[in-house]
């Protein structure tokens, strides 16, 4: 599986570096959010995804949209699942970045059937200029065209939050930043400001996923990526990613990888 999950820098220093296009998540990952546009054009297979609440079962053809800081996740990704993945900054057009910031769709999702055909030749060209090395201008003209399409199909209305789920965004956001810390339910309801009852009402409720599995599947991952250095000893590994022992590390990994650590380095 995939362990490094879509990533871009949180300053636009270069409008250039801030766009990514790829291909599409191939496992299940658990609701998250970032401050970046999340675009799924999938092209073979099932994918399940909820974005802002809302469960999308997308087929070929299917395209969804996750505006920035909005809770999303992949729930169930079929084996032959594929597709392209836009991931950019909403500043990367100007034209559009009011509509990401201050907007939100009705609906997240464009059928194939409600699809037209030149948005079809857009993703694949888009598909194919992400393949060539360098930076083309001609990916970001072939973006600006797919989102003037996507904005004419998706109806759009003004940005609303309620109490819990902007609770629910800080909370993904504190985790992401601090979650190769000593972490617990408690110190994270204490740094949001609000009790640890809540908190986990927000998590089970709203995100779907217990506090302690997501905090364990983002190590998880995170060790997944420094298994990759042979330099690196599993011992090590354990405290770079919050644990205290190396028992409750292995027994975690196993859990979110059904292997331990070691089995995971030497499949490598």
């Amino acid at each position: 599986m995939n362990t490094v999950f879509y990533e871009l820098p949180t300053e636009d220093r270069n409008l250039s570096v801030s766009l990514f296009i790829g291909p599409v998540c191939d496992h299940p990952y658990p609701p998250h959010v970032h401050d970046v546009v999340e675009v799924v054009c999938l092209l073979a297979g099932s994918v399940e995804m909820t974005i802002a609440g809302q469960t999308l079962r997308l087929a070929p053809g299917d395209i969804a949209l996750a505006f920035p800081s909005t809770p999303h996740s992949y729930d169930v990704v079929s084996q032959d699942a594929d597709g392209v993945a836009m991931v950019f900054s909403p500043a990367i057009i100007q034209e559009f970045t009011h509509s990401f910031r201050a907007m939100q769709p009705v609906h997240p999702y464009l059928a194939a059937a409600d699809k037209p055909i030149e948005l079809d030749y857009i993703i694949r060209k888009i598909q194919e200029l992400s393949q060539q090395e360098g930076v083309s201008p001609l990916r970001f003209g072939y973006l600006h065209l797919f989102l003037a399409y996507l904005f004419q199909l998706l109806p759009l209305q003004p940005l609303r939050r309620t109490m819990d789920s902007s609770i629910a965004a800080q909370a993904l956001v504190y985790v992401s930043e601090h979650f190769t810390e000593p972490l617990s339910l408690e110190s994270t309801a204490h740094a949001l400001g609000i009790s640890s009852i809540h908190l986990s009402h927000v998590f089970s409720q709203q995100l779907h996923v217990r506090f302690r599995s997501y905090v364990n599947l983002l190590r998880s991952d995170h060790a997944c990526m420094l298994l990759r250095d042979p330099a690196l000893s599993i011992v090590e590994i354990a405290y770079m990613c919050g644990y205290g022992n190396i028992r409750t590390f292995n027994r975690a990994f196993k859990e979110h990888c059904h292997m331990t650590p070691c089995e995971f380095r030497a499949s490598l």
